[in-house]
C-alpha cells in the first residue's frame, strides 16, 4: 500500500497505535497536543508542526511572514488545548544557495510572533535542505481544570467557531492570522467547552475528526456559515489554513455565549451547527436553508493526496 491510498488519518490512527504513551503521558497521540505530566495543578502540552516549500509556502512568501506563521500554527494548537504557550525550539533547513538577509527577516518574523504570544525560542538546529522547510516544537502549559481535547463534544451540544472562513491562501491570510490564543482564553473562562479544536485543513476534514474522537456526528447549517467577503461555501468548508477555533458547548452556554458575544470578542463567535448522537456511516451533515439534510463529503487538505 502507497501512503497516497492510506492517507494522513490512516497513518496517525497507525501511529496512535504504535506508541501509546506511558508513565507521564496523560493524553497522547489524537489532539491538538500531546498532554503531559507538568508543573503542580498543571499539565504540559507538548506540540510540534512543519512548514514546507511548495505546500505551505511559496518561494516568493516574505521570509518574515514565514517565520511568523512557523511559530504561529503551534501557538494555534496550544490554544484549541485551552493552554498557554512557553518554550519553543526551531528546525531550519535550508539550501545553501539561500541568502543570509532571508534567514535573518524569517527569525526577525518567528521574533515578532513570541513576542506577542510570550513564547521563548530555546532551541534547535540548522541543517542543509534541497528545499526551505522548517520544524517548531513547542511547550505550554494549562491548569488542570481548563485542559480542553476533541473528544468531549456531547448530543445536544451546538458548534461554534471564531472569525471567519475561507480565502486564506489566496488572500495572504495563512501567512500572518493572528492564533485566537486570546479567544480561547477568554471564551473558556466564561462558559464551560465541551470540546476544541482548531482549523487548520479546511473544516469538513477538521471537524470529523473531531466527531470521531467524541463518537457524535455534527449537523452545519450552511447559510450560517461565517465566510470572509467573495469566498464561495466550497471554500469556506474545504480550504483550510484558516486556523480559527471550532468548539462546542451545552445549549445552556450557547444562550449564554449569544448574549456575551456582541462586541466581544474582536474576531466574532457565530454557532454554525449542532452535535447529534453517533452511529456508522457519514458523521458531518449539512442543513440547508429548506431544512433539508444530506451527508457531507470529508474533503479540505490531505498531505499525501
Amino acid at each position: 500500500m502507497k501512503l497516497s491510498e492510506w492517507g494522513e488519518a490512516g497513518l496517525i490512527r497507525w501511529l496512535a497505535g504504535r506508541f501509546s504513551g506511558g508513565s507521564g503521558v496523560v493524553r497522547g497521540i489524537g489532539d491538538d497536543c500531546a498532554v503531559l505530566a507538568g508543573p503542580r495543578g498543571k499539565w504540559g502540552l507538548f506540540a510540534c508542526d512543519m512548514l514546507v516549500e511548495g505546500t505551505h509556502f511559496s518561494r516568493q512568501a516574505p521570509a518574515g511572514k514565514v517565520g511568523w506563521k512557523a511559530l504561529a500554527i503551534n501557538v494555534s494548537d496550544v490554544a484549541a488545548m485551552g493552554g498557554l504557550p512557553k518554550f519553543a525550539v526551531v528546525g531550519l533547513g535550508l539550501p545553501s544557495r539561500t541568502d543570509a538577509a532571508w534567514v535573518r527577516r524569517f527569525y526577525e518574523g518567528m521574533a515578532r510572533c513570541a513576542r506577542k504570544f510570550q513564547v521563548r525560542i530555546v532551541g534547535g538546529d540548522t541543517v542543509r535542505a534541497p528545499r526551505s522547510m522548517v520544524t517548531v516544537a513547542i511547550w505550554g502549559e494549562v491548569e488542570r481544570k481548563r485542559l480542553l481535547l476533541r473528544s468531549g463534544a456531547r448530543p445536544g451540544d451546538d458548534l461554534w467557531v471564531t472569525g471567519r472562513l475561507g480565502g486564506a491562501i489566496r488572500s495572504g491570510r495563512h501567512l500572518s492570522f493572528i492564533p485566537r490564543l486570546t479567544e480561547a482564553r477568554a471564551i473558556a473562562a466564561r462558559v464551560p467547552l465541551h470540546a476544541m479544536m482548531d482549523l487548520s485543513d479546511g473544516l469538513l476534514m477538521d471537524l470529523p475528526r473531531l466527531c470521531r474522537a467524541g463518537k457524535v456526528r455534527a449537523e452545519l447549517e450552511l447559510a450560517a456559515l461565517p465566510r470572509h467577503r467573495g469566498v464561495s461555501l466550497e471554500s469556506a468548508l474545504q480550504e483550510g489554513e484558516d486556523f480559527e477555533l471550532l468548539f462546542a458547548v451545552s445549549p445552556a452556554a450557547s444562550r449564554k455565549m449569544e448574549r456575551w458575544r456582541s462586541g466581544r470578542p474582536r474576531c466574532g463567535l457565530t454557532r454554525i451547527g449542532r452535535i447529534r448522537s453517533g452511529g456508522r456511516g457519514p458523521v458531518v451533515f449539512g442543513i440547508d436553508q429548506k431544512g433539508r439534510k444530506f451527508p457531507l463529503p470529508e474533503k479540505g487538505f490531505s498531505h499525501f493526496q
